[in-house]
């Protein structure tokens, strides 16, 4: 009985090993993104510390110069998940009184179409009309085919990011806001001062100033209420 027993007892032991060796030499499973919360799972695609962020633009038909900037900021997981970082919103304001402020097919007076926009930050901008901290935005096409251009996030300031001094009547170069509402504008989107201030804060947190990034890391988006 001895025989049999040894050679049994080898013949599990081989099989054991054959398994335990087939195992170990298998590939790891490919995993799959986490919730926000993330599930400490790696994505072999993701690239963790990656920073994508967006401002919206959240028109408000009844209130065209009390509509809204939000800003918000995601940061990628090793399990491939985006985590929200930072988030802030602002009041802004979009085109002119006198009937077409909130018809986006009227250039250089109503406010900007819905869409996606790039966007290119300056410190101070040097414009004719627009001094100071501002977004480029790029061009487009409202519902009926109107090219908009020459889009901005903008405030009133001089160059510099200076006030310029206050004087009678509605001045380019300084934020007299209540006394005059300077959330109207040509079609671009206009922020006081202190809130462009904390806007491009926000943005140089995670991007410079100048470039032109894909719309897939920083965007504007423009949308109605």
């Amino acid at each position: 009985m001895a025989r049999p027993t040894r050679a049994l007892a080898a013949a599990l032991l081989a099989v054991t090993a054959g398994v335990a060796t087939a195992v170990s030499a298998a590939p790891p499973a490919l995993a799959t993104h986490g919730s926000t919360g993330g599930g400490g799972l790696v994505d072999t695609t993701a690239h963790p510390g990656a920073v994508r962020a967006q401002i919206t633009f959240v028109k408000r038909p009844a209130h065209p110069w009390d509509s809204r900037i939000r800003w918000r900021a995601w940061r990628q997981r090793m399990d491939g998940s985006w985590k929200l970082v930072r988030h802030d919103a602002w009041r802004a304001g979009s085109g002119l009184p006198g009937g077409s402020a909130t018809n986006a097919c009227v250039k250089n007076h109503g406010w900007l179409p819905d869409g996606r926009y790039s966007l290119r930050q300056y410190d101070d901008y040097d414009g004719s009309l627009i001094h100071g901290r501002a977004f480029r935005l790029s061009d487009k096409r409202c519902g009926n085919g109107t090219l908009r251009e020459q889009l901005f996030i903008h405030t009133e300031a001089g160059p510099g990011n200076t006030q310029c001094a206050n004087t009678p009547g509605d001045q380019i170069c300084r934020w007299e806001f209540p006394k005059i509402n300077d959330y109207t504008s040509h079609g671009c989107i206009k922020m006081s001062p202190a809130d462009i201030l904390s806007l491009t804060r926000d943005y140089h947190r995670y991007f410079r100033a100048g470039v032109v990034y894909p719309l897939a890391r920083v965007s504007l988006l423009v949308r109605t209420r």
